[in-house]
């Protein structure tokens, strides 16, 4: 299991984010978070490559509930996150 948080600071009208993302132990990297900057293209938000390496989407599905998907040293890891 992978624990992460999300939190979108900014929306602009051109679909432009700022983000901070928490995440905790993945693999060889330990917790942290960082902000970071990203668009919202139709239902997808993609953020830049975080200072870990990570790359990080999300789709908001019909539910309002976020799909995951991170990619990080050559792995992939899924998930939902979930409204707090």
């Amino acid at each position: 299991m992978y624990d992460a948080k999300l939190a979108v600071e900014t929306i602009s009208s051109n679909g432009k984010v700022t983000v901070t993302y928490a995440w905790g132990t993945l693999g060889d990297n330990h917790p942290g978070e960082a902000a970071g900057v990203g668009r919202i293209v139709g239902t997808t938000l993609k953020l830049e490559r975080l200072p870990n390496g990570a790359d990080v989407s999300l789709v908001m599905r019909p539910d309002r509930t976020l799909a995951g998907t991170v990619r990080l040293a050559g792995q992939t890891y899924t998930g939902a996150f979930l409204k707090q």
